[in-house]
């Protein structure tokens, strides 16, 4: 994989002898810490050493004067280059303290103290964002937060359009906003996950799903064979035209992944504003969720233009996001941006941006449970299955449904357009992006709203795009991803339909699920330096917990 920074910098290594007087292992050859040799994870560093005792356990503590952390290996997290290093904060200077422990429980102190020497950050604003901590009332054990800035030029020319999607970032911070651990590849990322081996996955602009771990070496790879960039000899080929949004790891091995089929409808719209505009032949993009097995093999299918009314169209249909991304002449119909297993049970839910929708499918069978959406135009064949919402519950263009523990569905609801063509959209101003939980009773299709942020007291935010909810297992508390906001000060000029000429940011949120939700962490991300016109938006966040 070819990367698209360049590393400037050197690493300082040295081994500095202690005054500790415990009894050491015998080594043939003595540990030593080396940098990482792929350039895309950094901030990482491996512990090597060659011993013929045998040996269990390898304890790691780090210290640069102001944290301390604590890693613990066993001998078979131990790679050819020994045991990666991790969790370092940048241009920092680190003790490293090594003990072992034998297969007979013997521990052993290292009679050394290493030190190795971290890079710093890129400096380039279009390289790395400004990371600024703007709330913090946590206390206690350090908190770590895995997030993927994606950064944002002028989008009016096609150069701007590849200049953001040729760059993909993942990094973790603290709740001090210190970065701990980054990686860089040349596509821009959207959804990732930590995965139960310890490794991360994450969908590419390129239609290919990745497996790292966290020194950045790519473990497993697949792509999409029919996009329109073509062959991947380092990839597996599952035969599908693309690879979007979001992919779900399954108990079994396999994976599910939202993908593509573009069909020409005959008489179809040509506005989203105008219902009488002359309408004529278009080529509908529409989604199709595929689960595939590790051979890249499709073993399941759900199609949306099978099960949905392809006539029912919503706000951006027209926005060109599939002619970006290599599709000519492709309008998008649907637009889901989520798909999620759903625990103990054999289905999914389906998050249909464009269409304002939640729906459940039967895996099994393929047919539709429910729909959580607005109720016009589905058509008769799907009236029963509309669940139905409390009138100041309606959902609009939202984003990552998530079940929680006690089996509510929570959601980023961006609330945008507040309306389907060819009805009048309410202002910008009046539509707040905010966090919602409802209960849902599936027999008798209702739904009960139990929890917002629409009365967190804070400023309110307007996402136009992604956003990303999860619950803290440990807390209970709600962190939210604001996705890309727009800026209130543009207001008065700004529309629905022109927002692609002014600056977007972002933001993430911890809240407290309480009656009155209260903020007690907040982090932005801004342009690195006070004139750049590079802006930064995320896909998503995730705490390491």
């Amino acid at each position: 994989m070819k990367y698209s920074i360049k590393p400037f910098y050197f690493l300082i290594v040295t081994i500095i002898l202690s005054c500790n007087s415990n009894q050491s292992l015998p080594f043939s050859v003595a540990p030593k810490i080396a940098e990482n040799p792929n350039k895309a994870a950094p901030l990482t560093a491996y512990l090597g050493f060659e011993t013929d005792h045998p040996i269990d356990s390898v304890f790691v503590e780090i210290n640069d004067g102001e944290r301390e952390t604590k890693l613990k290996f066993h001998r078979k997290d131990k790679t050819d280059l020994g045991y990666l290093l991790k969790y370092m904060k940048p241009q920092k200077k680190h003790n490293i303290s090594v003990r072992f422990k034998d297969n007979s429980g013997e521990v052993f102190n290292n009679n050394q103290i290493l030190t190795f020497t971290t890079p710093a950050l890129p400096q380039k604003d279009f390289l790395f964002p400004k990371i600024e901590i703007t709330k913090n009332k946590q206390n206690g054990k350090e908190q770590m937060t895995l997030i993927n800035p994606r950064r944002r030029g002028s989008m009016i020319q096609e150069s701007g359009n590849r200049f953001n999607q040729n760059y993909g970032l993942l990094t973790i911070i603290n709740q001090k906003g210190e970065v701990l651990w980054y990686y860089q590849n040349d596509s821009r990322i959207s959804d990732f996950d930590l995965l139960p081996n310890g490794n991360i996955s994450y969908i590419t602009q390129d239609n290919k799903i990745i497996e790292i771990d966290f020194a950045g070496n790519v473990s497993k790879q697949w792509y999409a064979a029919q996009r329109p960039r073509g062959k991947d000899a380092d990839a597996i080929p599952v035969n599908t035209p693309t690879f979007h949004h979001d992919t779900a790891l399954l108990p079994n091995g396999n994976r599910l992944v939202l993908s593509t089929e573009a069909r020409e409808i005959d008489g179809y719209y040509t506005s989203e504003l105008d219902a009488q505009a002359p309408r004529k032949k278009q080529n509908i993009m529409g989604d199709v969720v595929v689960e595939f097995n590790p051979q890249g093999e499709i073993v399941h299918e759900w199609n949306s233009f099978h099960h949905l009314p392809v006539m029912r169209i919503g706000y951006e249909t027209f926005s060109n996001y599939w002619i970006r991304r290599g599709f000519p002449n492709t309008i998008d119909w649907t637009h889901a941006n989520a798909v999620v297993p759903i625990q103990g049970q054999d289905a999914y839910l389906i998050n249909f941006r464009y269409q304002s929708a939640m729906v459940k499918v039967n895996k099994k069978s393929g047919e539709i449970e429910w729909i959580f959406a607005e109720n016009s135009g589905w058509g008769e064949d799907l009236k029963d299955k509309l669940i139905h919402l409390p009138e100041s519950g309606l959902n609009w263009h939202q984003h990552s449904p998530r079940y929680t523990q006690s089996g509510t569905l929570l959601f980023f609801n961006n609330n945008n357009y507040q309306s389907r063509p060819f009805e009048k959209t309410k202002e910008i101003v009046d539509s707040p992006s905010y966090l919602v939980e409802y209960k849902i009773d599936e027999v008798n299709k209702k739904a009960t709203k139990l929890w917002s942020t629409e009365n967190d007291d804070e400023e309110k935010v307007y996402s136009i795009a992604m956003g990303r909810v999860s619950e803290l297992k440990s807390s209970g508390n709600i962190l939210a991803c604001y996705g890309a906001l727009l800026s209130p000060e543009y207001f008065d000029e700004m529309t629905w339909w022109n927002r692609i000429k002014y600056p977007q940011w972002t933001m993430v949120r911890e809240y407290t699920k309480t009656k009155t939700p209260k903020v007690v962490w907040e982090m932005k991300l801004l342009p690195l330096t006070p004139n750049s016109k590079i802006g930064w938006t995320l896909f998503g966040a995730e705490r390491i917990e």
